[in-house]
């Protein structure tokens, strides 16, 4: 099974048609090389004229909303202060079927601009979605992630990445999620007609609409392109370290092996979530060390091997728990107790706010090399450098 199938093994018709365009319109050629400086600033830039658009969008929505609402309230019905429910039905019921009308527009609009915007990231970036290889996953995880879509609840290699997530924790994330867009929009709405509005500038509320919708606008898709944003650089970060400790794993033993597989699943399901970049990760991994099946994870048992390897064979697994710490968007305590855990075993300290920089690094477009990792710890085994 592909990494694409893993991660998204039942796609429905909408994921299948965002992620078809993504391949089409994503970078012509590929990159081994992490974008160049000039690549990320342009990606910074797409970032912020994807976000000022929104803003626009909700400026132009809420002023059409708010003007609408002003002009039926007082230039047709005479301020509504005399006009009991029935009188008011027609009002009402023009009112949402209008404002229902915009909204809808602009949240096609907003779905519009983030895929836009997405495949321009990626064009800028060097990463080609039309690969069948590994990479072939992020075209369905970027057309998720314009969708605000979760991750799907998957096994990767036989682990489940929720399995430190309880079952109503579950449903209720589903929940959320399905409050995205066009619900959390319509929410927004409500709170100004009906909690706002019975605040003492009353009048005043549809002259403030322009300016909420605005700022919405501009958290939701400022949230989807950071999402976009690792999803598209993190793959390069997996790529360097591949490069950097496992092209020739020939001085790999078996033992080293399993530590490796071992502690990128339990990282995994430290993180709680069936991250594309992870998934990425666990696919370059297997197949750098030429291993297949799945995984039966079992972490406490490997990582007393830790102590046993030699300085390069640490290295290469705390070098690996990094990356995978901070390919995320958020690193997560559980998955820097792991990392911190790890360094110990391995005769080194953690520094906790080097990773936190570098996690911040990731997001910023920055290459991530072996001393940026290095710097993250102090190695405190007798006669370290």
């Amino acid at each position: 099974m592909s990494a694409a199938e893993i991660y998204s093994p039942e796609p429905n018709l909408l994921e299948r048609k965002f992620a078809a365009y993504l391949a089409q319109r994503g970078a012509g050629s590929d990159t081994a090389d992490h974008p160049s400086r000039e690549s990320v600033q342009k990606i910074g830039r797409v970032t912020k004229w994807v976000i000022i658009l929104s803003a626009l969008a909700g400026i132009v929505s809420g002023g059409l909303i708010g003007g609408a609402e002003i002009w039926m309230r007082y230039g047709l019905f005479d301020g509504m202060d005399d006009l009991g429910w029935r009188e008011a039905l027609p009002y009402w019921l023009a009112f949402y079927a209008f404002a229902g009308l915009v909204s809808a527009v602009e949240i096609a609009l907003l779905y519009g601009l983030a895929l836009s915007g997405i495949a321009r990231v990626t064009q800028h970036s060097g990463l080609q979605l039309a690969r069948g290889d590994a990479r072939g996953l992020f075209s369905h995880s970027l057309a998720r992630a314009a969708l605000e879509f979760p991750s799907p609840q998957v096994r990767v290699y036989g682990i489940d990445p929720y399995a430190y997530v309880a079952n109503w924790k579950l449903t209720a994330l589903n929940i959320a999620y399905k409050l995205k867009v066009g619900v959390s929009s319509f929410l927004l709405r409500v709170f100004l007609r009906r909690v706002a509005a019975r605040v003492a500038i009353r009048g005043m509320i549809p002259l403030f609409a322009g300016p909420l919708y605005a700022v919405w606008n501009a958290y939701i898709v400022w949230r989807i392109m950071t999402e976009a944003r690792v999803r598209t650089l993190g793959p390069f970060v997996v790529d360097n370290l591949i490069a950097a400790h496992f092209r020739d794993t020939d001085d790999v033993d078996d033992t080293e092996r399993d530590v490796i597989l071992h502690a990128a699943g339990e990282m995994l399901t430290r993180g709680r979530d069936a991250h594309p970049n992870q998934i990425y990760l666990m696919t370059r991994l297997r197949e750098a060390l030429d291993q297949d099946g799945d995984i039966a994870l079992d972490w406490p048992a490997m990582r007393g091997h830790l102590k046993a390897l030699d300085a390069a064979g640490q290295t290469r697994v705390l070098d690996l728990l990094t990356v995978s710490c901070v390919i995320g968007v958020r690193i997560r305590r559980e998955q820097m107790e792991l990392l911190r855990s790890a360094c110990r075993e391995c005769g080194a300290t953690l520094h906790e706010d080097r990773v936190k920089d570098l996690h911040k690094a990731v997001i910023r477009g920055h290459p991530v090399k072996g001393a940026e990792l290095a710097a993250t710890r102090n190695d405190i085994r007798p006669g370290s450098a």
